[in-house]
């Protein structure tokens, strides 16, 4: 399924696979002025002619390799004549394949996004420039270490991937970095936006730098609290249990991939009992 919405220029499609009449773990690409944005699971492959049939693409930018943001590069690159997508260097071998490190995927996310077919990349350099518009490109690490957002500073347009998602977060996956997180989420307070455009499909106006904020703001205070417990000689599954509660149903479901006990673990990582990294 994919959906369409305007938010002034910008134009948000948030796509997905439905499964027993619900759209499954949506992720939204975004189109301004023949640049798009991410492409999408490939398993909205078949709608894409009709969803982009009248829309101009000049430029394909990956915020990172995941499979839900890749997944249409290829169909793109096909039917609309592109060149390759642009993307941070550490993400090229993975987009094109030709990677050693690639791990097959869950059978969750095979379901959920797809396995993406090999497409062509290279690296991205520090801005692109469109007819009317210029984004500045920057590192933003941590939910993947190729992560890169892109901001239009003349209109205030912070497209940050899969970095913000949401305030108080207290699942995240198992290779997530949420240190390197709060250090790309406090980079990002460097610039002046105001619209904070998520792949989530969270489009913030106006109040975007303060929700980066309180979202930093609620980490570092979980992280306090993480290590205070852990000081306590309390384990990182009691940790959990004492701040978050048990796992919800969908730890299982995506395979122990996504869950509290994660980010735990991420704020304990390097950290002694004795308060020291």
């Amino acid at each position: 399924m994919i959906k369409r919405k305007q938010i002034g220029p910008v134009t948000q499609f948030l796509m997905g696979r439905v499964i027993d009449g619900s759209l499954i773990r949506a992720m939204a690409c975004y189109y301004v002025d023949g640049l798009l944005i991410d492409s999408g699971t490939v398993h909205v492959s078949c709608e894409l002619a009709d969803a982009f049939s009248a829309l101009p693409i000049h430029t394909l930018v990956n915020t990172h390799h995941h499979e839900d943001h890749i997944g249409n590069n290829s169909w793109f690159q096909k039917h609309c004549k592109l060149g390759p997508a642009l993307a941070h260097p550490l993400a090229v071998p993975i987009i094109e394949k030709t990677s050693p490190l690639i791990q097959p995927l869950a059978e969750y996310r095979l379901r959920t996004w797809g396995d993406p077919p090999a497409s062509s990349a290279q690296a991205i350099g520090q801005e692109i420039i469109t007819e009317n518009y210029r984004f500045k490109v920057l590192e933003t690490p941590g939910h993947t270490p190729d992560h890169i957002s892109l901001l239009e500073s003349e209109r205030g347009w912070l497209f940050a991937g899969d970095l913000y998602f949401g305030e108080k977060v207290i699942e995240i996956h198992r290779d997530e970095d949420p240190d390197l997180m709060l250090n790309s989420l406090m980079k990002l307070l460097r610039y002046d936006f105001e619209y904070l455009f998520c792949s989530s499909g969270k489009v913030l106006p106006g109040n975007a730098r303060r929700a980066i904020v309180a979202k930093i703001a609620f980490w570092e205070e979980q992280r306090e609290l993480v290590r205070y417990l852990y000081q306590q000689g309390l384990a990182a599954e009691e940790i959990r249990d004492r701040l978050y509660g048990p796992e919800s149903s969908l730890y299982q479901k995506c395979e122990e991939e996504l869950g509290k006990i994660h980010l735990v673990r991420a704020f304990l990582k390097g950290y002694t009992k004795d308060g020291q990294l």
